[in-house]
């Protein structure tokens, strides 16, 4: 059974979509809440991830609790992709996931007014706050992508094998959609796209270590 790494925005309609895909393919869920929550057993707090957007003033400790935050999520996301029948659900999970060719990579995108609403009814405020809040939210991914993820250019169609626009389909015609793609023979996992998946979670594990692999440009494996 597949992997696929999906990533939305807030108050979008990623999440609802990775859960019926991950349904009806009958696929292990794991939301990006999960893979924070591994940050617990490495001795580091959500409260200092979500501090991220405000690494331009954070004193030099800082900087490097949020830089060593980036890697652990990078090795999590790379164990976890290793896995069978798996969906990820991560803002960050199909830009680590770039050249496994096995592993469909989708992001949905959803009109931001539409977010608007979502999010104020999640939130019992009105729509200009929402919309605010999103902004900030949209920023500080961002930033975060480009400081410690190396993606310069955040949501390019470059990163993903399927764009879902919900302002163009529904979510439930964007289901479908999904299906058929990852149900294509393309996407049928071949040794030399296991060996890059390997190769990727080795090199993260080597960069999150700080005993293990030195200083060695881009980890090189076979020094873990």
């Amino acid at each position: 059974m597949p992997v696929i790494a999906i990533a939305s925005e807030l108050a979008g309609d990623g999440e609802e979509i990775a859960r019926q895909v991950a349904t009806r393919l009958g696929l292990s869920f794991l939301d990006h809440s999960n893979v924070l929550d591994r940050l617990s057993a490495h001795g580091y707090s959500l409260s200092e991830f979500a501090q991220f957007q405000n690494h331009r003033d954070a004193t030099p400790e800082k900087s490097w609790q949020l830089r060593k935050i980036g890697k652990i999520i990078s090795s999590e996301i790379l164990f976890l992709a290793q896995k069978n029948s798996m969906m990820l659900h991560s803002p960050y999970a199909p830009y680590l996931l770039t050249g496994v060719s096995h592993i469909p990579r989708i992001q949905v995108r959803t009109p931001s007014l539409q977010r608007a609403i979502n999010y104020a009814a999640a939130h019992a405020c009105d729509e200009a706050h929402a919309l605010e809040r999103i902004r900030n939210y949209d920023h500080r991914e961002a930033y975060i992508l480009d400081n410690y993820f190396g993606v310069e250019i955040p949501g390019h169609t470059d990163y993903f094998d399927l764009v879902a626009d919900t302002g163009w389909l529904s979510a439930t015609d964007w289901v479908d959609q999904i299906l058929d793609l990852v149900r294509d023979p393309d996407f049928e996992a071949t040794a030399e796209s296991r060996t890059k998946l390997r190769a990727l979670a080795a090199a993260a594990a080597c960069s999150n270590s700080s005993n293990a692999c030195g200083n060695n440009a881009g980890g090189v494996a076979a020094n873990c």
